[in-house]
């Protein structure tokens, strides 16, 4: 027998993260299950671009990171095509199912069957999905595309094993999170995509990567702050079963104590961690604990509510921190059988001369959306 050896060649990428304040590239090589960092450049840009998660200046957003693309690629004499990519937008729509299976011919291996079953479910679910998402936002499936489809677990009589094919079953359970994102927007990267002349090969929300950090964590509450949105994320039995993004951020604040104070936003924000503005901070975070009740009773149900917490948040902001810590959720009708522990992410994947540098490990919130970013499209490359 003749073997024909082959070297796996590293893959080169720029992995692109699109914020409100600043466009921050990196040029990534992946080797297998490691990401080695090359080199990084950012460009600040005018807030106003983007508002509200959505596009307000397509194109200067679109030059601000041509130019940090070029000034990467010139430092550090590298020219790379593809890209992988966040989008800030509301038209992003997550959808989690799990699908009970009982086989007919439990005595064999279901490897004969599991590609059939696996397409068949994954047909049924984005079906399904698509109603979801026409009853409850009007978008018909014309309307959008599927994003990523995640298959997040799948249980054999219940149990999860990692020799599903050499197994034979009588149930089988497969959890499948489908995320689309809305044509106009599919738009919006193209144009992009043309703008800077790079093709994006997989554009990943922001929420989905975040929680690639937490793969250490069966169930967890993400509580994801940006700047002018907040996101809540639940992961329960290794599964994703919802991510709600919600117009609610500390600009409301801002905008309420300028309104009582006649400061400047630049001070206020400055000082916003100091022991002032009280008032006007304890009727905000008062909302804020409801916001997060009710959304967590909606998402949740009658099922129990992880009690591993993560905050991730925009800048210093320590209040936030601070009272979300000390605040007890029990006083709800949310089921919280265990007292609230708060958890970090875990970064893992890097190649160890990057991770040598501490402080690019970091808790802020820039740094833990592109570790996640990042992290991400290792999975994606991987799987691909």
């Amino acid at each position: 027998m003749t073997f024909i050896k082959k070297e796996i060649k590293p893959k080169k990428i720029w992995v692109i993260d699109i914020w409100t304040y600043k466009i921050r590239v990196w040029i990534c090589k992946i080797k297998n299950n490691n990401i080695e960092l090359i080199w990084y450049w950012e460009k600040r840009q005018d807030p106003d671009y983007i508002l509200m998660q959505e596009f307000q200046n397509l194109e200067w957003v679109s030059q601000n990171i041509k130019e940090a693309i070029h000034k990467a690629e010139k430092d550090s004499n590298t020219k790379i095509d593809e890209i992988i990519i966040n989008i800030p937008t509301g038209d992003i729509f997550f959808e989690f199912s799990k699908v009970n299976h009982i086989r007919k011919n439990e005595w064999e291996l279901i490897k004969k069957e599991l590609k059939d079953l696996l397409k068949s479910t994954k047909l049924k679910v984005e079906e399904k999905h698509y109603k979801n998402i026409f009853k409850n936002y009007w978008f018909k499936k014309s309307d959008v595309r599927l994003l990523i489809s995640d298959i997040s677990h799948i249980l054999l009589d219940n149990k999860s094993t990692t020799t599903i094919i050499w197994n034979s079953p009588k149930e089988v359970n497969i959890s499948i999170l489908n995320i689309f994102l809305s044509e106009s927007k599919i738009e919006t990267m193209k144009f992009i995509e043309n703008y800077i002349s790079k093709k994006i090969i997989q554009i990943i929300p922001s929420e989905y990567a975040v929680l690639q950090l937490f793969n250490h964590k069966k169930n967890i509450v993400i509580i994801d702050f940006w700047d002018s949105h907040l996101s809540i994320i639940v992961k329960k039995d290794d599964n994703i079963v919802w991510i709600k993004k919600l117009n609610f951020w500390i600009n409301d604040l801002i905008k309420k104590i300028r309104k009582n104070h006649n400061i400047p936003k630049n001070k206020i924000i400055q000082d916003i961690d100091k022991n002032i503005f009280l008032p006007e901070k304890i009727d905000f975070l008062n909302i804020l604990k409801d916001i997060l009740v009710i959304t967590l009773e909606e998402i949740l149900k009658e099922e129990v509510c992880p009690n591993k917490f993560c905050i991730i948040w925009w800048g210093a902001n320590n209040f936030l921190k601070d009272y979300l810590k000390n605040i007890s959720l029990t006083d709800s009708n949310l089921k919280i059988v265990w007292k609230i522990v708060y958890t970090n992410p875990k970064v893992d994947f890097l190649d160890e001369n990057t991770t040598k540098s501490p402080e690019w490990i970091d808790q802020a919130r820039s740094n833990i959306n592109i570790f996640s970013l990042i992290k991400s499209s290792l999975s994606f490359i991987n799987k691909k």
